[in-house]
């Protein structure tokens, strides 16, 4: 065997598969062997441990390219519910009374950020606008005034 997975053929008649032994594969297997055994070191190399010990039992390059997707990507449904929570969390948010305008700040910025990762399309240009209409009231005068300030001078 060339690599680790075997390379099968499909018996035509009875449609049971066998192995492919070394001296009866065609250069081209012998060379897709070796592409997929490159393709996957380079794929090993390039990932942490955590990462290779979830991929280490995938027997093709292509394999462990999926199961990579699917882990940090998540298909395109969860991808899409994702979103559509993010968009909604973005539409609803507001400061809490409690909470301080940097604590606010953060929760909004993670927000946006994790939308602007899912969604390339995703507009940023009314952001300070919705942020500043965020700010409970009790702060909202304070910012206002700072910015006048800030304006006046």
């Amino acid at each position: 065997m060339n690599g680790d997975f075997p390379p099968l053929t499909k018996n035509e008649v009875t449609q049971i598969l066998k192995v492919v032994p070394f001296e009866e594969q065609s250069d081209d297997l012998k060379k897709k062997l070796a592409k997929n055994n490159e393709a996957k070191m380079v794929l090993y190399n390039a990932l942490p441990k955590k990462e290779y010990e979830r991929i280490f039992m995938c027997k093709t390059a292509k394999e462990i390219w999926q199961s990579l997707l699917i882990t940090h990507q998540g298909n395109s449904q969860v991808k899409d519910n994702k979103i559509d929570l993010l968009v909604q969390q973005y539409e609803q948010f507001t400061i809490l009374e409690e909470e301080s305008i940097d604590s606010g700040f953060a929760r909004f910025n993670t927000i946006i950020t994790s939308l602007k990762a899912l969604d390339e399309g995703f507009s940023s240009k009314n952001y300070v606008r919705k942020f500043l209409r965020a700010i409970h009231p009790k702060w909202r005068a304070k910012v206002t005034a700072k910015n006048q300030k800030i304006c006046h001078h």
